[in-house]
């Protein structure tokens, strides 16, 4: 590998990481675990946000660097703006589960094995599995609004080269990918912490990110229209 490939792979990389963190990125994953908190719970819900968000990534790349074919403006603007009512709709759907279920934090033990875990009263057991693509689906929209910024670059950086373009961003995903995973490693802990000590706060904490989520979501389709 020469040096300019490998300057660029860690551009690429370190842009990926700064990336995952944008205030909607972080907003969405943080509302989809929101309604049902769980530490291995989020960090699949942030894998499987990241896994939507590179791939239609790699796949719009592909398009314009390969072939010519670049995603239109309209597009991205609907994205923009779905982004903003996904955020709201996140939210309220938050509201409404946190009226169906309780989330308590249960310890019991097995002889002298001390056992912890998270129980959901309630149905939302029944709705995990048909949610389940929901994360992948909200990652390939931000994938879809966030495309032009994230694609803007290439040009500049690979001269051209197809090979160059996708190697940035499969990096760049990767990127993406293990900030993003980072994040659900610590939201997951922190809400598992609080939950285990202050069921209160915890609960209260929830109601915040839900309502974050409705005010976040419709600044985001006022910025967009």
């Amino acid at each position: 590998m020469d040096a300019s490939l490998f300057s660029l792979l860690t551009l690429g990389l370190g842009l990926g990481l700064m990336h995952a963190l944008d205030a909607d990125h972080v907003m969405a994953v943080s509302t989809l675990s929101n309604r049902q908190p769980g530490f291995l719970r989020t960090i699949r819900f942030s894998a499987n946000w990241a896994l939507g968000h590179g791939g239609v990534l790699l796949l719009s790349g592909l398009c314009l660097f390969g072939f010519g074919l670049a995603l239109p403006e309209n597009l991205q603007r609907a994205a923009e703006l779905s982004v903003g009512v996904l955020l709201v709709v996140l939210g309220v759907v938050c509201f409404i589960s946190f009226r169906r279920q309780k989330v308590r934090f249960e310890r019991h033990t097995h002889g002298e094995i001390e056992h912890s875990h998270w129980t959901v009263d309630g149905h939302a057991h029944n709705k995990d599995a048909k949610g389940k693509h929901a994360p992948v689906m909200v990652g390939v929209l931000h994938g879809l609004a966030g495309s032009a910024p994230a694609l803007a670059l290439i040009p500049a950086v690979t001269q051209g080269n197809l090979w160059h373009a996708m190697s940035y961003l499969i990096v760049f995903s990767l990127g993406v990918m293990i900030s993003m995973v980072l994040f659900g490693l610590g939201f997951g802990f922190i809400q598992e912490r609080i939950q285990a000590n202050y069921e209160r706060v915890f609960e209260w904490n929830r109601r915040f990110i839900a309502a974050a989520s409705i005010g976040f979501g419709g600044y985001w389709i006022v910025q967009a229209i």
